[in-house]
């Protein structure tokens, strides 16, 4: 039986692993595209089947955890892992890499609610804004790590297609092994049925809260989103490059210094923590924008470097207050509930974009998802700003 402190890394690992899957075939998508003939819009619904896919398994399947065991939930998610894997090894048509992108999204929804809530179980004796570091982060920490290693193997490596997900199977076999080792962290109780019926959890207490995260992650996601669908054309025409490399350090940029910025967060009053994101992710989409129009690479990559940080910070420090008082069997819901606002965040604008790509370019695109998640960052400001208030008036007497 593998120790504690050592089955934390194996959760985080696995956690980590799942988006680095989901990550693999961003770097890929302009070979799909010369290759397998798929056009932007292709590629745009693939990135929705994705989204789809996670909103659903949060939706439905976020809570089971709580009456099965948080092992064989993670157990499930290295599964579609494989799955995924082994589909677009074989892949020969959109059909193939939608069902595909579908796994992969499904996987990251169990691993967003039933393996976020059993690196939480096993990080209880760690600071909590490593737990929140991790719970709130490993997407960005995963996809861009699966981006770039996919873009390096297309640069520098033969059958780019087949490494890429080979090298993610072999590891996902290898977590597998260490996950039977790990210690279960909940009871199981019957009545499973009652845990596939959509539900959230929300005590009164986490409400402001709950709602400052919700509009931080929308306005984070949101762009994220946009970036997933749109990275390699973003870099083709925009900004005048077709290196794969490129592409994924483009893509990248957004989430990549995410973990720097949520380290960051445990320096600062949470509250002030995500105001202060929030008005460097508004100045950065405003750049990023100029960079776009005028095809500046340089200046892209810095403010989507920025936007990163500012997710981080925000995403964090929200999190650390959001779970500070969560019971054990909250926590699946609880996260469940997190993330399926964020990907409901990317969803809603992913459908809109994928249509409206039949007939705007990439800048006009960026244009409504900047205006999206500024109107979010200003809502997230407000919402932690009341908080903070809230918290410093000192109680009325009786």
């Amino acid at each position: 039986m593998i120790a504690k402190q050592q089955a934390f890394f194996v959760a985080a690992s696995i956690q980590i692993l799942v988006f680095a899957c989901a990550g693999a075939p961003i770097s890929l998508f302009n070979v799909y595209r010369a290759q397998d003939g798929l056009s932007h819009s292709d590629l745009g619904w693939v990135s929705l089947s994705y989204f789809i896919a996670a909103a659903l398994a949060l939706l439905v399947f976020g809570r089971l955890s709580n009456h099965l065991g948080r092992k064989p939930m993670a157990g499930a998610a290295l599964l579609c892992v494989l799955l995924s894997c082994v589909t677009m090894i074989a892949m020969q048509n959109s059909l193939a890499l939608l069902f595909a992108r579908a796994l992969q999204g499904f996987a990251c929804g169990v691993a967003a609610s039933s393996v976020g809530a059993y690196v939480t179980d096993l990080g209880s004796y760690r600071r909590k804004s490593w737990v929140a570091l991790i719970t709130s982060c490993a997407p960005m920490i995963g996809i861009p790590l699966g981006a770039v290693s996919s873009a390096l193997l297309v640069n520098y490596a033969p059958a780019p297609k087949l490494l890429i997900y080979t090298l993610i199977a072999t590891v996902a076999v290898m977590l597998l092994g260490l996950l039977l080792q790990c210690e279960e962290t909940v009871q199981r109780k019957g009545n499973v049925c009652s845990a596939l019926k959509p539900d959230f959890y929300m005590p009164k207490a986490a409400l402001r809260p709950f709602a400052t995260l919700s509009a931080v992650v929308v306005a984070t996601w949101s762009i994220g989103g946009f970036y997933q669908a749109f990275g390699p054309e973003i870099v083709a025409t925009a900004l005048g490059s077709d290196n794969a490399l490129i592409s994924a350090l483009a893509f990248s940029s957004v989430m990549v210094l995410t973990p720097l910025g949520g380290a960051l967060a445990g320096r600062f009053v949470a509250q002030r923590a995500i105001g202060v994101a929030m008005l460097i992710l508004v100045t950065a989409l405003m750049v990023i924008a100029c960079a776009l129009y005028f095809g500046w690479l340089e200046v892209f990559l810095a403010a989507s470097l920025s936007v990163g940080i500012a997710q981080g910070v925000a995403s964090s420090a929200g999190m650390s207050v959001l779970i500070a008082d969560i019971s054990r069997e909250h926590r699946a819901g609880m996260l469940a509930s997190v993330y399926m606002v964020s990907y409901l965040g990317a969803v809603l604008p992913a459908l809109i974009a994928s249509i409206a790509a039949n007939y705007v370019g990439v800048f006009t695109l960026f244009c409504g998802y900047a205006v999206l998640a500024g109107i979010a960052a200003l809502i997230a400001l407000l919402s932690s700003t009341l908080h903070s208030v809230n918290r410093a008036e000192p109680s009325k007497p009786t």
